[in-house]
């Protein structure tokens, strides 16, 4: 017992000097390694002794740093060393040994003790500087203060100068410098409040669009290692630079999407323009790629709903987030790993397109899955069972592990609003909700309520906003008509992307309903009464003014007339900077581009279509002045109108009569006005089966083809005495009324207009800057042109034939100044002729499928990733701004097959991307020795970027963005960004028109800086009327 306690003793003595022994050869290692670093300051600050240093503070160094001297530099860091191990001042000596010295020896010791100290990357920055505020316009493009002097990269070596300072009418005195602003952890926010009194500025301006501005703040962050990927995400700003890469912020603060770059090791400067209204606090983030985790499977923001347990919508839209910086990423494969239901077998294939198209490195695209059942056949499901299910699935790619994502599918009863998706004008997957007719149609097709949204508003919410109270139970949806409620992310207004998506919506429910008989009537997609409220209400006159044809009825409540007006959401050069030095020829050209969704100027296209106007005599978020306005216009043209403003209301409510009545979008006044409009909705039969096998269409074959539902339907064409106007800015814009269609005006983009009057054999057309018509028959009170005689500017139009199979039945071009006759060609658009599908302004590239091309073909590799980034960046800008899908290809990896199936964005000038030099002659604007040239004028300056569309394939689009340099290039790209919320429209989706030429002075004064800008003609060439420049 004695032997085991001395044993013991003696191996507790063992451990106790061990321990001492290892405790004192760390404390070797360390003072070892502290000595090596001490040793080689001192050893280098002896060639530098000479030198002075007068201070050796961070601020002062970084000043050093910023003007270049090197000298005084160097001095300064050694003895700021000797003082502190700071990780940042050893990462600027490494720098500083490896840029100015050439000594990489040097450099990598200070580089690894740098490391040491503080990590291969900056853990957050933790002073940034601040200069703003300046003032900024409303719309996308405005100039930037800071560009005058030299740009931010020039000004941002006076940071740390007290005496630097540039102007500002926004603060007193005129004068602004840079300010400091601290950060102490990594998830603080950084805030940004100029001290500016807004109040006074409101109030004597009379205008709360002064509280939005600009500036610029940047912060300093270090790396350690070459060629490393950084990942950054950026929360509450849409675009941010290191150094002088450009990449993609997340100003809808989604927390999930991640860009990369690839960094050398060194002092890096992070960029933000900020803009925004009052003050701001973003977050950010820097971290280092993991090399495992090359990529992110992001979960869907929605997903079809089972109805009855079963598959009424197919597709699902999966964000894929390419975090590599270089990398190509390309996705194999998806497939079901499991599911949670047994009695439901599904299965998900990836799109052919999807496997067809890599993903960019930095981009973040979604990815298309189509939900099947196992072995392509539907289970038998008890009607009782409602189960949701949850799918566990499998993406494989080409880079790293396969990554799982578990999706959920809702279940929802027949009875309930559901969501279902569809595949988009754009290609991309969008989705609505949507509501079976609380009663069904006798024809077993019923027609359908578009019903829009408010801003922020969710699509299911607005579809269960039809609801009300019975008996004590709530009752979801409308007798007699389908209920749509469509969406898409982002501040479209149901303009434009927004306008297409809510019809395509209306259409792809259409088929689906056709496709699944079991849900209950079909939708009718041709007979729709347009409703919605807010923004929604906006969106009832934009589509109502531009499918009348369409219109059973129209109901807006608390609709505004146009964006521009409204508030100060989008106001036209108030306080630009831009407004100093844009010309009224460049405004009228930019006005145009939007002129197409002014509601006001639209209004005669509603005379016969019953329109329903409600709003809240309290509101003040939308202001009774502008119902009260359309009121106004329409009934001074004896349209059809009812108005109401209900006492005591605001902007919503849902008791109008009673408590839970319906409220603001669904009590029995509305009710009543939308299934009055349903019933009386005649069925009609496309022309086309009722046209002989020559594709012609006699009289004889029509005669008995439209028979009307109800005897309580009018006869549209009666309206007003027979007298209608159509009233259109753009004809890509509007579908016809009384079907009328204007196809081509004589001046693209100024109004065009047509008086037409019905008398009961005959029409009469008087037109104005007109010079294509589109005769067809309207969905709803058919006008049957095989019985009546048509006359056009006095000219009597004979020989008319029915074309069978097209949109338009007789198409009539004017032959002179005075004369109509039948149109000799079939097809308008094409690579010589332009027409609604290939009209512009430069939007209409991405209102169709779209690929991003970027340039590979310059010998020098920095300025092939700068093009690559610039077409990652715009593109990362579709999915962020509106969930849209934008492939990204290289220039020497399309071939003519698959670029005949897109529209095209083309990113670079003809000597570094192969495929512009053809659009360039197809158009104008021509490009020769690295100078642009339109007409007479050239544009030799290298700072000289060029924004335009030309024709492709046929009846595509494509829409270049070149220049005469890369810094050309780079002020092109700029039209994309968008503004601020809640005004971030998709990229071009604003006022770019078909072409711009930017010049030296563009990013100073923004549209006053546009060499030239206007509209090409109906044959692709040079108008002096459309353009801003004489050339």
């Amino acid at each position: 017992m004695r032997l085991i306690r001395h044993c013991a003793r003696f191996l507790i003595f063992l451990s106790a000097i061990s321990f001492i022994d290892f405790s004192l050869s760390s404390k070797s290692k360390k003072s070892s390694t502290w000595t090596s670093s001490r040793d080689f300051l001192e050893k280098e600050g002896q060639q530098w002794s000479k030198v002075s240093c007068k201070n050796t503070k961070k601020d002062h160094i970084m000043n050093l740093r910023a003007k270049k001297s090197n000298d005084q530099l160097m001095s300064c860091l050694l003895k700021a060393l000797k003082e502190s191990n700071d990780a940042f001042l050893w990462n600027v000596l490494g720098e500083s040994y490896q840029k100015l010295r050439g000594n990489i020896k040097a450099a990598n010791i200070c580089f690894k003790e740098a490391s040491k100290q503080g990590g291969k990357l900056s853990k957050f920055i933790q002073k940034w500087h601040f200069i703003g505020p300046f003032v900024i316009g409303k719309g996308e493009v405005d100039g930037d203060p800071v560009e005058e002097w030299g740009g931010v990269k020039n000004i941002s070596q006076y940071r740390w100068d007290k005496k630097f300072f540039l102007y500002s009418e926004l603060v007193p005195g005129g004068e602004i410098r840079w300010m400091e602003i601290s950060q102490k952890t990594a998830t603080e926010p950084v805030a940004v409040a100029p001290p500016v009194n807004w109040n006074d500025l409101v109030m004597s301006l009379q205008s709360m669009g002064i509280t939005e501005w600009q500036g610029w703040v940047l912060g300093d962050f270090f790396v350690n290692e070459d060629d490393v990927t950084v990942l950054v995400q950026c929360l509450g700003v849409h675009t941010l630079y290191i150094d002088d890469s450009v990449l993609t912020g997340d100003v809808y603060r989604r927390d999930q999407f991640w860009s990369s770059i690839k960094l050398s090791r060194g002092i890096h400067t992070l960029h933000l323009h900020l803009r925004t209204k009052g003050s701001i606090a973003f977050t950010y983030t820097i971290k280092l790629l993991e090399t495992k985790q090359t990529f992110l499977v992001l979960s869907p923001s929605f997903s079809p709903d089972l109805v009855d347990g079963k598959l009424f919508s197919t597709f699902i839209s999966i964000p894929i987030n390419n975090l590599h910086s270089s990398n190509w990423l390309r996705v194999t494969k998806v497939s079901t790993v499991k599911e949670s239901s047994y009695s439901l077998q599904f299965s998900v294939k990836l799109t052919a397109e999807d496997k067809a198209f890599a993903i960019a490195p930095g981009q973040v695209r979604p990815i298309k899955v189509v939900l099947e059942y196992k072995n392509g056949k539907q289970q038998r499901v008890d009607d009782d069972t409602c189960s949701d299910v949850k799918l566990l699935l499998k993406v494989s790619t080409n880079k790293g592990p396969d990554q799982k994502i578990t999706i959920n599918l809702r279940c929802r009863k027949v009875s309930q609003s559901f969501l279902f998706t569809f595949l988009d004008h754009d290609a991309s997957v969008q989705h609505g909700a949507a509501i079976v007719p609380l009663t069904s149609c006798p024809s077993g097709v019923c027609p359908s309520l578009l019903t829009l949204h408010g801003t922020t508003v969710p699509p299911q919410n607005q579809a269960d906003s039809y609801k009300r109270m019975e008996n004590g139970k709530w009752v979801f949806g409308v007798d007699h008509l389908w209920l749509v409620a469509p969406t898409r992310h982002g501040a479209h207004n149901w303009e434009g992307p927004g306008e297409l998506t809510a019809m395509m919506a209306l259409r792809s429910l259409a088929k689906l309903t056709k496709e699944a008989p079991w849900i209950g009537p079909q939708a009718d997609e041709n007979q729709v009464v347009f409703a919605g409220h807010s923004m929604g209400g906006h969106g009832a006159w934009q589509l109502g003014t531009h499918y009348p044809d369409n219109a059973l009825a129209l109901v807006s409540a608390a609709g505004w007339i146009k964006k521009e007006d409204y508030g100060d959401s989008n106001l036209f050069f108030r306080h630009d900077i831009s407004t100093s030095h844009t010309s009224p020829s460049v405004k009228s050209i930019l006005e145009a581009c939007t002129a197409e969704n002014d509601a006001d100027k639209h209004v005669s296209n509603l005379h016969g279509v019953p329109v329903m106007i409600r709003i809240g005599a309290a509101d003040r978020t939308v202001h009774p002045y502008f119902t009260r306005r359309m009121f106004r216009l329409l009934r001074e043209q004896r349209t059809n109108v009812t108005y109401s403003e209900i006492v005591d209301k605001e902007h919503w409510w849902w008791d109008t009569y009673k408590t839970n009545d319906g409220g603001v979008v669904n009590d029995p006044i509305i009710r009543k006005f939308a299934v009055d409009h349903a019933k009386s909705a005649a069925v009609v039969s496309p022309l086309a089966s009722h046209c002989k096998k020559d594709k012609e269409c006699s009289p004889a074959d029509t005669t008995e083809k439209y028979k009307s539902s109800s005897d309580q339907r009018t006869d549209r064409n009666t309206a007003g005495n027979g007298k209608f106007q159509l009233t259109v800015y753009n004809p890509v814009a509007n579908t016809g009324l009384r079907g009328v269609r204007i196809m081509q005006q004589i001046i693209p983009f100024h109004k065009s207009s047509i008086d037409i009057f019905f008398s009961w054999n005959s029409v009469v057309m008087s037109t104005a800057n007109v010079a294509r018509i589109c005769l067809k028959e309207p969905s709803i009170s058919p006008v049957l042109w095989h019985q009546r005689s048509v006359e056009v500017d006095g000219t009597v139009v004979s020989g008319l034939k029915y074309q069978a199979g097209q949109e338009c039945i007789i198409s009539l071009c004017k032959s002179d100044v005075h004369s109509w006759e039948p149109c000799q060609d079939a097809v308008l658009e094409s690579k010589l002729m332009r027409g609604p599908v290939n009209m512009g302004p430069a939007r209409r590239v991405a209102e169709g499928p779209f690929l991003i091309v970027t340039g590979t073909s310059f010998v020098e590799k920095h300025i092939t990733t700068t093009l690559r980034q610039f077409a990652v960046y715009i593109a990362n800008l579709f999915f962020l701004t509106s969930d849209a899908w934008a492939p990204v290809v290289s220039d020497a990896d399309l071939n003519d097959e698959i670029a005949d199936q897109y529209n095209l964005i083309l990113v670079g000038s003809p000597l570094e991307n192969s495929w512009v030099k053809q659009f360039h002659e197809r158009v104008p604007l021509k490009y020769e020795s690295n100078t642009l040239s339109l007409g007479r004028c050239t544009f030799s300056s290298p700072q000289t970027g060029a924004v335009f569309l030309a024709p492709h394939a046929g009846f595509r689009l494509a829409l270049i963005i070149s220049g005469n340099s890369i810094d050309g290039i780079r002020d092109a790209v700029s039209l994309a960004k968008p503004t601020i919320p809640p005004m971030t429209r998709s990229p071009f989706s604003n006022m770019v028109p078909d072409y711009v030429i930017t010049g030296p002075m563009f990013p100073a004064r923004g549209p006053g800086g546009y060499l030239c800008s206007g509209f090409w003609n109906n044959r692709w060439r040079y108008g002096r009327e459309i353009s801003s420049c004489v050339c």
